[in-house]
Order: C-alpha cells, then structure tokens, then sequence
C-alpha cells in the first residue's frame, strides 16, 4: 500500500514538473516548486485536515501524501497564510508560495483561489521618473543622430530597429532575443511575441513607420548576417545582448534622464494606461498578473507622490 501511494505521489509530481516545463520554467525552478508542493503544501493540508498541525514536521518528514483532489477553498488558504506567519515567515516568502500553489491548482485544474491573495507589507519599486508618449518619440526621432563617427551604418540601422520595439511595443531583451522570423506578420502590421518565464504571449500592433525598416532589415541586413544567426532568429543574440549597453550610452548623449532600458518600458506600459483599460495593458505588456498591471497606474502613482510630499517635503 506505501509503494502504490508513492508511485501515485512520484507520478503526480513528474507530471507537475512536465505542466511546468510547458510553461517555460528552467529546472531549478521547476525543482523548486515541485518540492514546495511535495514537501510543504501536501502535508500542510493533510495535517489540516486531521487538525493536527503539531505533529505537521513528522508528517512533512514520513508520511506519503495523496494527490488533491477536493477543491481548496478560500479559508483553507488563509489557515496556510496563519500558520507560515505563525512560523515567522516574512510576506514576501508567502507571496512567492501562494504562486507556486496558484500554479499547481491550474494544473490540477482545481480553482484557483490563490491567484488574487497576496500578502500586505511587501515593499515593491513604484515606476518613476517616467517618460512621457512625446518624450519617448523624441528618443526614438533622435537615435540616429547619436551615432560617433566610428558607428557602422548597418549597426545603426539595427539598434534602432530594437529601440523601436522597446518603445512601441515595449518589448525586453529575453523577448526581443526569442523573436523568429515568422512572428514578423508585416503584412497585417502586427508582430507575435512569445512568452518567457516572466511574461506571456502575445500579437501587438506594428506602428506604420516600423514596417518599412523591418522590411528592409530582413531583405538586406539580416539576410547580410544570416550564415551568423543560429536558427530563424530576428536578430544575432550576442551582438543584441551587447548591444543593450551602446544603445543606452548612445541615448545618454541626448537623454540624461534615462538610467536604464527598464526605465523605457515602465514609460511606455504607463503611457499605455491613458489610452486602453486595465486588461488590455496587461494583455500588452505581458502580465501574467493584473497586479504587476496596476502598479503603473498613473492614480497609484499620483497617490504615491502625495505620500512623499507629506512625510517628506521639499524645502
């Protein structure tokens, strides 16, 4: 009987592990969320559900556990909440639990009580110093005319062709380095973005003076470097990680305000805000969660600089 309960359990597990891997998670996350669920979620609710939690570090340890099969419900996730607070856990170690059990409830196909509740008292970076639709424009009009004498003419043609989805599409480096030729659907004006372990899939809007360069790029440059690119890539992924740099410095020369290429995509998803609602930004930049969509909601924002006028004013 404990070898069969364990094959169910190795079985559940392998098969957890595969639902992940089809998400786009590395193995050591997938190793780590695995043996969360294994470890510390399954024997949590047995635990709970024999109303013995004193005993939950012997039962962690021993005991093999059944896969879920109950729907969790609301107040079950909140006794889990108590108890790892009871344990002295801090919220940011419980928030990153309740995505793993998120996680594992949409690949039991359970609901997903998880995915809303997080826990107050984490302390997360607000988007600032942004920069407005018609300053970003600015950047994008002005690239070209920072190149230094020694700035190849294919090179420049190429790393505006990145900052363009950076501004326009608000695309980043792990994004811009998946990019295949086929997601370019020039013809409809639009372009496919596949998901990374942080972000999600998605088709965006082309601007109209974006086709033509891409166009260009794929008849002469990329074809120029098409022995040099592994696979159908859009673009060379050494000289585009390399690139990141030179192309933040050769804005720095026109823009001092820019500190990071993170900075361009904040502007830009805030930017988005003004125009489309809540779901479609998320939708837009990617989200996995709603909550990463709001934090740059210009309210937020607008509260968050009263907070600081008030407790620090300027002088």
């Amino acid at each position: 009987m404990l070898s069969k309960a364990k094959s169910k359990e190795q079985s559940e597990a392998e098969c957890f592990e595969k639902y992940l891997t089809s998400k786009g998670f590395g193995k050591n996350t997938i190793l780590d969320y695995t043996l969360f669920v294994e470890k510390k979620f399954k024997p949590y609710l047995n635990a709970s559900a024999n109303k013995d939690l004193s005993s939950f570090s012997s039962i962690e340890r021993e005991k093999p556990i059944e896969p879920i099969v109950e729907p969790i419900d609301h107040e079950t996730l909140m006794g889990y909440i108590r108890y790892r607070k009871g344990q002295g856990i801090g919220p940011k170690t419980i928030n990153m639990e309740l995505k793993k059990i998120s996680y594992y409830l949409d690949f039991k196909a359970l609901p997903n009580v998880a995915e809303p509740i997080r826990v107050k008292g984490v302390q997360r970076r607000m988007p600032h110093d942004l920069f407005t639709q018609k300053q970003l424009d600015h950047i994008y009009q002005n690239f070209p005319e920072s190149k230094s004498p020694w700035t190849h003419k294919k090179t420049l043609r190429i790393y505006h062709l990145i900052l363009g989805l950076r501004i326009y599409q608000g695309l980043q480096e792990q994004e811009l380095a998946k990019l295949e030729l086929h997601h370019l659907q020039l013809d409809k004006g639009k372009i496919y973005v596949p998901s990374t372990k942080r972000t999600n899939k998605r088709i965006l809007d082309l601007k109209p003076f974006q086709i033509l360069p891409l166009h260009e790029y794929l008849l002469t440059d990329r074809k120029s470097l098409n022995d040099k690119i592994e696979g159908n890539y859009l673009f060379h992924k050494k000289r585009l990680i390399r690139g990141m740099s030179r192309i933040k410095a050769m804005i720095k020369r026109y823009e001092p305000r820019l500190t990071n290429m993170a900075q361009i995509r904040a502007s830009t998803i805030t930017n988005w805000l003004k125009h489309y609602n809540l779901r479609e930004v998320q939708y837009m930049a990617g989200h996995k969660y709603v909550s990463s969509t709001e934090r740059y909601r210009m309210d937020t924002l607008e509260d968050l600089q009263k907070e600081l006028e008030k407790y620090h004013p300027l002088k």
